[in-house]
Order: structure tokens, then sequence, then C-alpha cells
């Protein structure tokens, strides 16, 4: 299991001109990477390894001063972004997508990642060499360590939390804040635990969710809360000439305001998904498996589903339960809001979604559409569990290397409870 620490960074002036520098080269080889294969697919109909252009780096690095001040591990790293971005697009064309995605031409680029490599050192209770990967940070007394940056030296950052596991890889980012050390660390797979009690939710836009307890969490609607900023800062740009000092200023202005908004939704979203696991005391947590890229073209509808970034839940959800071994899967989300939770029987005519109480025709019941709704997806993942009506397609988030092991591409389409099936999970009947 791979886990990423982010960590603020605080080069000094001299570190960050150079940082930029290495930044606008490694944009140049990416583009450069680019054009070397769409040159090679027009031309001759060959496509371009990344082993080529590899090879082809190493010579430039022989010939030319430039490429030898910049790290060769940032620019293999960049030379292999690329050839993922083409094997996407490969793929998307293979599979006849609408959208084949191919790979833009960069402007500019903000990260620039290294590996650690493996080192022969000397175990000293035995005597024998072993290949281990020396940590990227220097511990000392002062409230700042230092991160261990090829060709550069050390650079102060901030550990407010402990890192954990093998670290592999590390990723300078630059942010309007500031700059940020993403380090990804391999660490043992959690076990499994057995699963008991479950909940399920229904996300919407007035209220962020529904559980299937009757509980709702309100939407804080942060985009709508920092829009009338935003458009202040915009207007201000727009007085202001392109180009100038005091147009990059209102540029980074709103930038920063932006980044912001971003994170108190990302933080908002933590909270939300660490409370329905941990503190509501739930091991098993159920939602809809909606297809937010295509919700999101309805023009009416489309700013408050992005704000609400459901996307970003439903992957948070997945990977804290495969941090802390516990269970997150997906049902269909098929007439969920226009089923009764009750009797099972569907509602006759097709409820609009100004309709927030769902009152059944045949036995009834009336309930708020949401909880409804979340009734529904509770019962239909304990129904294809047991094998009975509303057989559903049910995605686990396990281990990315076990998922990886079976063939598949995601931790996600690993199906839950394939191992085991208890006897009793308290999803109702």
């Amino acid at each position: 299991m791979k886990r990423t620490f982010k960590y603020p960074v605080y080069p000094t002036k001299t570190q960050e001109t150079t940082l930029f520098q290495w930044l606008d080269h490694l944009c140049e080889l990416q583009n450069s990477a680019r054009h070397d294969r769409k040159v090679a697919w027009e031309m001759e109909g060959e496509r371009v390894s990344c082993n080529a252009q590899e090879k082809k780096l190493t010579a430039a690095r022989e010939k030319y001063a430039d490429f030898r001040e910049v790290p060769q591990d940032m620019q293999v790293c960049a030379l292999e972004r690329t050839d993922k971005a083409f094997d996407g697009f490969y793929r998307r064309c293979k599979n006849g997508a609408a959208k084949k995605g191919y790979p833009r031409h960069r402007k500019r680029i903000k990260s620039m990642t290294w590996k650690l490599r493996k080192h022969k050192v000397k175990n000293k209770s035995t005597g024998e060499y072993e290949r281990v990967r020396q940590s990227p940070i220097r511990e000392t007394s002062w409230k700042h360590d230092r991160l261990k940056v090829p060709k550069l030296g050390e650079v102060k950052i901030y550990l407010h939390r402990p890192l954990q596991g093998d670290p592999t890889q590390v990723t300078l980012v630059k942010k309007a804040s500031g700059w940020y050390a993403h380090i990804t660390c391999e660490l043992p797979d959690a076990p499994k635990v057995e699963p008991t009690d479950a909940i399920a939710v229904d996300v919407g836009t007035t209220h962020y969710l529904t559980t299937s307890e009757g509980e709702k969490e309100d939407n804080p609607k942060w985009y709508r809360q920092a829009e009338g900023l935003l458009h202040k800062h915009n207007q201000t740009m727009a007085r202001r000439k392109k180009g100038s000092k005091r147009w990059y200023k209102a540029v980074h202005a709103s930038a920063l305001h932006q980044e912001r908004t971003a994170n108190k939704r990302k933080d908002f979203i933590g909270k939300l998904v660490y409370k329905l696991y941990h503190h509501k005391e739930n091991n098993v947590l159920i939602a809809e498996a909606l297809s937010v890229s295509n919700m999101v073209q309805n023009k009416h509808l489309s700013k408050s589903i992005s704000d609400a970034s459901w996307g970003i839940f439903f992957k948070w959800c997945a990977d804290i339960a495969e941090r802390d071994g516990l269970h997150f899967h997906q049902v269909d989300p098929k007439n969920t809001s226009q089923t009764c939770s009750s009797c099972g029987q569907k509602s006759p005519k097709k409820l609009s979604l100004s309709v927030r109480t769902f009152e059944c025709q045949s036995c009834g019941t009336v309930l708020d559409r949401d909880h409804n709704a979340a009734l529904n997806i509770l019962y239909r993942a304990a129904a294809a569990l047991r094998g009975e009506r509303w057989v559903t397609t049910l995605n686990e988030a396990r281990n990315k290397n076990e998922a990886r092991d079976k063939g598949f591409r995601h931790a996600e389409q690993l199906f839950l409870f394939d191992d085991h099936k208890p006897k009793s999970l308290g999803l109702g009947s």
C-alpha cells in the first residue's frame, strides 16, 4: 500500500530561483518529448518508447551543459509522465472513447519528481550488504528539518506529522501559498476487519449527504461563499495591464483565494469521511456509483455538483477504507429515490428534484426523499450480498497490491466479501 505525506517546504531565494529554472527546463523537455512522439507517428507511423527517449536524454546530457545542470532523475520522471499520458491516449483510442484526450502542449508545469534509489549498506549485526533506500529527510534539533534535493542541497521542511513506511519518491509542488513536498511511502497492507456495522449515504446538493439513520450533513457550499471575493479579484486583474507587476500580484491573490477555498472543501470532506467511519463506529460504508462527469453536464446543477466534489468524497472513502482495513462499496444508483424503502414498490410517476418528501401510494409510507434513498442503498447492498433481488455489482476498496495481482486496474474493481460471507451484518432486511 502506498501513502503520500504532504509537508510545507521553505527554500531560500537562491534555491527558489534554481527550482524555477528547473521547472522551465522540465516543461521544455516534456514538450520536446511530446513533439518527438507526434512527428514520429505522423511521418513514419511509429510509436516512440520511453526507453528510446531516455537514450536521447543521455546523449543530450553529454553534449549540452544546461541538461547537466538539472538532476537526471527529474528529467527521467518527466519523460515517464509524458509516456504515461500517451499510454492513456492510446488506450482511449483503442476503447473507442468519445474524448481521446491527446496530450497537450504545456505552457508551464508546477511540480518536479525524483525517485529514491536503493544503495548498498552494510548491516552491522550480520556484516552483509543490503540494498536499502536512504531517507530524504535529515532530522535536526530545530523546528525545521532538512529535505535532501539532488544538486540543490538541503531545503528546510516542516514535518508536522511523522513520516511512516519506506520512502520511494519525492515530488516538489509549487502552489500559490508556497512550496510543498509530497513524499510517497510504501506501507504494509492493512488486514480487512470483519464487516459488522454498515451505514449507507445518499449525497445531494441541498444537504451534502443523508445517512440511512436519518442524519443529515449540511452542505457548506464553499465555492458559493467565495464567489463574491473571487469576482472582485477578477475585476482587479481586468483593470490592470496584463503582464505588469501589479497584474501578476492580482493573479497571485486570486490563485491564493481559490487555493484556500479548495483547502476548506478538502478539510470538510476529510473530517466527514473520518466521522462516518470512526466516530460512528462503522466498518462498512455504502454509497451510489454515480457518474459525476456525466452529471456535471447539466447546466442547471453543474456548479453545485462541482462545488460538492462527490468524486473526491468517494475516492477518500475508498482510500481511508484501504488504509484502516475497513470496507467501502458502491451500488447501482438507478431508482433509489423513486422506490419505497418499506414495500419496494416504484413510484408510478417520476419524482422531480423539487419533491423532497417521498409518499408511497402502495403502503402509505412518508419519508424524507434522501433518507428513503439512503435506506434503499443499504437494502440493495444487503440484498446483493445475499444473492436476492436488486442484485448489483458491489465494488470494494481492497488493497491495491491485491488488485494488481488479480489483474484489475483499480482496487475498487475487487468484489466485496468474495472470500467469506458473514451471517449477520446489521444491514437490515
